[in-house]
């Protein structure tokens, strides 16, 4: 469709594609019970079906259940790209109808094809403010008409680009699907490109990676996502392409839990009581009491939908950070539920100057890190483009309200795991960046685990201990410090009235010296607010990071190498 009339204009129901996304999550599931049937005859009953019939049996219907798996992801996929649509093609229609409304408000005639004709006689008004004379009151109405028949058919082409965008992405998703599904082949065997991944080095992997024929990644991609998706050393585009898969993967696994039987959810809700008197009569209650039993079969799902909708908003778009008109996919370089490690990178790193990587502190999670992905947009924002940002979740970080989540951030352990992973993450960043220097922030808890990691020989061009609560775990002196790149450049910075600075160089404290002591460390000053006031006090901790002011750009200005607006104090 090039551009539709302003007939289907008015009849048209974006959320209609929404209500078919929903149709197709609820086809997934169920097609997933069937898989399930399939994969369950594939298995066989031991001593009932065996011999060599079974055996070929079993491997004519292999394709069938790969088959149909494909077809849950495709569906979950398409569902995105469907709510995706929705979102756009509302908001081009609503253009549509502004414009017109407008037209139709100064009384002109509007044809089905956006012409704007002007109204046949100008208004006594009209006339009088141009001076008494028709013509010229016509001639006006004329220009007016013209700039509406513009405005109103750009916006009729971009309702029909948004629509074609649409059905071409759903298209992609399906397309996959309807492919021949290959065997895959199992990790351990002869000849499986991922199976030396655990003993291979980054640019080993890569390089094979590179050999590979354009088909054949693809085939990885879609036969081996997790791999794929979570593996230093693997393009960050084939990353991303197989986290879309994890991702949906996800919902379809968290969906087993929904679709439950009603008995398997009341059976979880008896089994959290520990007295078998308590467990009977609740059960028999739950049998009984219609009000109880959807209670407690809603506190059963509560949680997996919960999650079913985090893991939807990771497949949705997102506003571009330099243009909230346009919506762009997210970059999912890391998605593991299991280890909650993920991994984004926001901006366009094919446009960027300069990478940054932010790792956040204390009660970061895995699903709720929507506060550190936008603090990544808004530095790309803030840069014009220019940089790019990665927000790093490699692992569990200290979580708990306080007191308890600052006596969960005493525990050393978290850096400690997380540091080893962040070094191997930095040697893929290293790669995929080119010439573009590389910043490292690491703010509160989160400087502990990029102290650590320094420690452990991360390669970074410069690094910046934000609001940090140590210089690593067991980093006391610069020579702790075994940074891959001998000319990194280190930056400090702490906001007068932080309570931070009440656990930053503890001696024999868990998280090292305090890097604004450290020498060689350039400690950036905080600056002002936007109101003027001093960048002092607890809420300077955070707002550091997510408030434009003098601190945020002195930070942005280390990260894009504009040494002229670095202020450091003396």
């Amino acid at each position: 469709m090039t551009r539709p009339g302003i007939a289907q204009v008015l009849i048209w129901r974006p959320e209609a594609l929404t209500e078919l996304a929903d149709e197709w999550v609820s086809a997934a599931s169920r097609l997933q019970a069937q898989a399930a049937t399939v994969d369950d005859v594939i298995a066989g009953t031991p001593g009932v079906f065996t011999g060599s019939a079974a055996g070929a049996a079993r491997h004519a219907i292999g394709p069938t259940a790969a088959g149909l798996r494909r077809m849950c992801q495709a569906l979950i996929l398409a569902a995105a790209e469907a709510r995706d649509g929705a979102e756009v093609i509302g908001r081009a229609r609503n253009r549509v109808l502004a414009v017109l409304a407008d037209a139709r408000d100064e009384d002109c005639q509007v044809a089905d094809d956006g012409t704007v004709r002007p109204p046949p006689a100008p208004s006594p008004l009209l006339v009088a403010c141009s001076g008494g004379s028709d013509s010229a009151a016509r001639e006006l109405l004329a220009v007016r008409a013209a700039e509406l028949t513009s405005a109103l058919q750009g916006a009729l082409r971009a309702l029909g680009a948004a629509d074609a965008d649409a059905a071409v992405a759903i298209d992609a998703a399906f397309d996959a699907a309807s492919a021949e599904p290959a065997a895959v082949r199992p990790a351990a065997a002869a000849g499986d490109p991922v199976a030396d991944w655990p003993r291979m080095s980054q640019d080993s992997i890569a390089a094979q990676i590179a050999a590979m024929p354009q088909a054949e990644r693809q085939r990885l991609v879609e036969q081996r996502p997790a791999d794929v998706g979570n593996t230093d050393g693997v393009p960050w585009q084939l990353r991303i392409a197989a986290n879309r898969i994890n991702i949906a993967n996800a919902i379809l696994d968290t969906h087993r839990t929904l679709d439950a039987p009603e008995e398997v959810k009341l059976r979880a809700a008896v089994a959290s009581t520990l007295d078998p008197a308590d467990a009977e009569r609740l059960w028999a209650t739950l049998h009984v009491d219609p009000v109880l039993r959807a209670a407690a079969i809603s506190a059963h799902d509560h949680e997996a939908q919960r999650r079913v909708e985090y893991y939807q908003t990771l497949l949705a778009d997102v506003p571009d950070p330099l243009d909230r008109d346009r919506r762009v996919p997210r970059q999912i370089l890391a998605f593991d539920p299991d280890r909650q490690s993920l991994i984004e990178l926001s901006g366009d790193l094919g446009r960027a100057r300069a990478l940054a990587v932010l790792v956040p502190g204390l009660n970061t999670t895995f699903d709720g890190s929507a506060d550190d992905v936008a603090t990544a947009r808004r530095f790309v924002a803030g840069s014009g483009g220019d940089m790019a940002m990665i927000s790093y979740l490699g692992g569990r970080f200290p979580t708990g309200p306080l007191p308890a989540g600052v006596a969960d951030a005493a525990d050393p352990r978290y850096a400690l795991q997380m540091a080893p992973r962040l070094v191997a993450f930095s040697e893929d960043v290293e790669r995929q960046a080119g010439t573009r220097p590389v910043t490292y922030l690491g703010h509160s808890y989160g400087g502990s685990i990029l102290g650590t990691a320094e420690n452990f020989g991360l390669t970074a061009d410069r690094v910046v201990y934000v609001e940090a609560a140590g210089a690593g775990v067991g980093v006391h002196d610069p020579s702790d410090w075994h940074n891959r790149n001998p000319a990194v450049m280190r930056f400090s910075m702490t906001a007068p009235g932080d309570p931070i600075a009440l656990v930053q160089g503890i001696p024999f404290g868990p998280h090292g010296a305090d890097p604004d002591l450290m020498p060689g460390v350039l400690q950036l000053e905080t600056g002002r607010r936007l109101t003027g006031a001093p960048m002092a006090g607890p809420s300077a901790h955070s707002d550091v990071l997510n408030e434009p002011s003098d601190a945020w750009h002195n930070i942005l200005a280390v990260i894009t190498g504009d040494r002229e607006h670095i202020r450091v104090t003396e």
